[in-house]
């Protein structure tokens, strides 16, 4: 069954009106539609013909629409890498309070980082109907954190050893993150002794 839009002689002005956003109750004034078949056509066709509502806007800010699909993605882009910035901070710190023994600044500092990953988390479904290119990267996983808590816990008593080890670590994000833990020259020292 068709809508009254649809069927109505006026259809393509009513339609571009939609996309240009004008109020529905002028548009149902002007054309005699009721405001519940504005609704539902709108709806209907953000979901059906979203492409129609970008060309529209596109052409009256006198953008192309891939290049207005290129600013969103530049957009979305610029947004992800700030946050993967500040999550390896976070959990830069983190770690030092690892290898400090200092649990409770590492839980505040874990539950910063599970933040960043609900926000994050929250992003990707608004851009699931998108399409984005996933790039699985353990450096980033839980389980390596998982993994580095464990090797640390277990090389406390062998400081020369951790040194070492802490320098694998940080080779495993290929220079992408700041060093996870750096060893100070007092640790060195300590060790050489």
């Amino acid at each position: 069954m068709k809508s009254t839009i649809d069927k109505h002689p006026d259809r393509p002005a009513i339609e571009s009106g939609l996309a240009r956003r004008v109020a529905l109750r002028k548009l149902g004034k002007r054309f005699g539609v009721s405001i519940d078949a504005l609704h539902r056509h709108k709806k209907k066709l953000l979901r059906d013909a979203p492409e129609m509502f970008l060309a529209v806007q596109a052409r009256d800010w006198k953008v192309k629409p891939e290049e207005l699909e290129a600013l969103r993605l530049e957009t979305s882009e610029g947004w992800l890498a700030n946050v993967r910035a500040d999550l390896g901070k976070v959990l830069f710190y983190r770690d030092c309070c690892i290898a400090d023994n200092d649990h409770q600044a590492a839980a505040q500092w874990t539950g910063h980082a599970r933040k960043y990953f609900e926000m994050i988390g929250h992003a990707a479904e608004q851009l699931k109907a998108h399409s984005f290119n996933i790039q699985n990267n353990f450096y980033n996983s839980p389980d390596y954190w998982l993994i580095q808590n464990a090797i640390l816990a277990a090389l406390a008593n062998h400081p020369a050893a951790r040194i070492d080890v802490l320098r694998a670590l940080e080779g495993v994000s290929n220079g992408v993150a700041p060093p996870m833990i750096t060893a100070s020259p007092v640790l060195d020292h300590e060790a050489a002794a």
